[in-house]
């Protein structure tokens, strides 16, 4: 007799709170048949079986040869993970489905929304976990490195998925019920409203047709394809406040940003009409002024459109989009005529890369000393000439730009430096605006162009022994410093190796340490 179906007959019967006697008068039999199948004395026939498998929603060879509530059990978990795909591909469809129907505003909140939760909650867990790193680096680095290196691998490992899942279950939640479950309601809210109007409208013909039009006319605002865009959410179904705060901190940040930028703009505007002023002096230039002057204007309507963008969307307001991208387009094309017109004119220009009048020629006066050495700052004092006469002093003649002034210092070692600095832009600008206007453009050299010195023989003699001295011992001091660091380079690579060295040895006294303790444990 098979035990296995009398106590799956228990089973059967207790799990379903029947007793033997309700058992026998769902099948037709009387209690002590039940009795004797459940105590293995008797067998049922098989339509009694069947009949048990159908009333119980069971498989014969399951009722006879398998322990019921282990395939119970495998079914309901097959049932259970059916229902989990079920559900995400549920999830999946609706929130497709939701993308579709909601508005443009409605989906950049919700993205913002999604951006701003994420992004605070990375934050948190990064924080958490800085300080989680500080507690473990202390606790888990007092083991051997090999050990603590793979632990603490491990433990950031865990770390890490375990923040990702939790950031994603958050999200989801937040999502689900501030977008989707809303969305959801809404839409059987309108399947429940459309049904009753359909009932409804059996009643009357005329009230079915108006009816009928009323419907369609709800379903081209809800479906249609300009008015199909469903506002998701209305403020009376808004549950997390906090959120619409990030929201609305996040777009303040954003306008007081352009706020300042626009600031910008307004001072880089100051300056497109002060350079439009300015061309004006250029006029006799021709081309060449027609074209910066219109590039300059396309320049400044550019500019007067971005800071009107700016400004309307900081205070809320409509910009007049025709209007303003007509402007830009046509403000882009004047300012490169206008590039191109000034490109052009800049080829009538004649190019002078020497001229005599905007030079200088001057001298300084130097007391002669034993270890005197002139050097100038820009071209060296190889440049220097030297020229013989019956001076006692040294006397520099030099021959620089006229918009230059010329300055000197003399060090502890009488060594003597010259250099020019550029002290009069005022002039120079004139100079430049006239020669414009002339079609003239005047390369000016900033340094200096001729070095003279004016002495007796034996003092250049002297000046040129200093020079030699003086480089030899330049020379001398770059060799050192060469060798000095190619010195400490080589120290550098073998303090590695001796770090290398050091590490090995660290890992060959653990390993001795670790044997010293086994053997020691052996021993006790």
């Amino acid at each position: 007799m098979n035990n296995q179906f009398s106590e799956n007959l228990k089973k059967i019967r207790k799990e379903n709170n029947l007793s033997q006697e309700q058992l026998a008068d769902l099948l037709g039999v009387s209690r002590q048949a039940v009795s004797k199948w459940e105590s293995s004395t008797a067998y049922p026939e098989m339509d009694k079986i069947l009949a048990l498998c159908e009333k119980f929603d069971m498989n014969i060879d399951d009722l006879l040869h398998k322990d019921i509530r282990e395939v119970k059990g495998e079914e309901e978990s097959k049932k259970k993970l059916n229902q989990y795909i079920d559900n995400f591909l549920e999830f999946v469809t609706n929130t497709i489905n939701m993308f579709c129907d909601m508005s443009f505003k409605s989906k950049s909140k919700c993205l913002a929304e999604q951006l701003i939760i994420g992004i605070a909650l990375l934050m948190m867990c990064a924080f958490l976990g800085a300080i989680g790193n500080s507690i473990a680096v202390k606790i888990i680095f007092t083991l051997p490195n090999n050990i603590s290196n793979i632990i603490y691998q491990i433990l950031e490992g865990i770390y890490i998925s375990l923040s990702f899942m939790v950031i994603a279950i958050i999200m989801v939640h937040v999502f689900k019920t501030r977008y989707l479950d809303y969305y959801e309601g809404m839409t059987e809210t309108t399947i429940v409203l459309q049904s009753e109007d359909s009932n409804e409208s059996a009643d009357s013909t005329q009230d079915e047709v108006e009816k009928e039009n009323d419907t369609n006319i709800k379903s081209r605002k809800l479906f249609g394809k300009k008015e199909k865009r469903i506002v998701i959410r209305d403020p009376e179904h808004s549950e997390y406040r906090f959120i619409n705060a990030l929201f609305k901190g996040v777009v303040a940040t954003i306008k007081l940003c352009v706020l300042v930028l626009s600031s910008f703009m307004f001072v880089s505007l100051i300056c497109w009409f002060i350079a439009l002023v300015l061309s004006f002096l250029f006029a006799s230039t021709g081309i060449l002024f027609a074209g910066i002057t219109s590039a300059i204007l396309s320049a400044a309507v550019i500019n007067v459109i971005l800071i009107l963008i700016a400004l309307n969307f900081v205070f809320n307001r409509k910009n007049d989009k025709k209007k303003m991208i007509w402007a830009f387009i046509i403000s882009l094309m004047v300012f490169g005529s206008g590039c191109g017109m000034a490109m052009v004119g800049t080829l009538n220009l004649e190019y002078v890369t020497d001229s005599k009048y905007a030079i200088k020629t001057d001298y300084i006066e130097f007391e002669m000393e034993d270890k005197l050495m002139i050097h100038s700052y820009y071209n060296g004092y190889d440049e220097i000439e030297y020229i013989e006469s019956d001076n006692e002093n040294i006397k520099l003649e030099y021959t620089t730009s006229k918009y230059n002034d010329i300055k000197w210092r003399k060090n502890d070692d009488s060594i003597i430096t010259l250099w020019t600095e550029f002290n009069n832009p005022a002039e120079m600008i004139k100079d430049i605006i006239k020669n414009l206007n002339d079609n003239k453009v005047i390369c000016l050299n900033t340094d200096f162009t001729e070095m003279k010195i004016y002495t007796t023989k034996e003092n250049i003699e002297k000046l040129e022994k200093n020079h030699s001295d003086y480089h030899t011992n330049e020379k001398q001091m770059e060799d050192a410093i060469i060798s000095y660091e190619n010195t400490i380079r080589q120290l550098e690579e073998e303090i590695d190796v001796y770090i290398a060295k050091e590490w090995a040895y660290q890992q060959e006294i653990e390993e001795l340490k670790s044997q010293i303790s086994m053997y020691q444990n052996t021993i006790e």
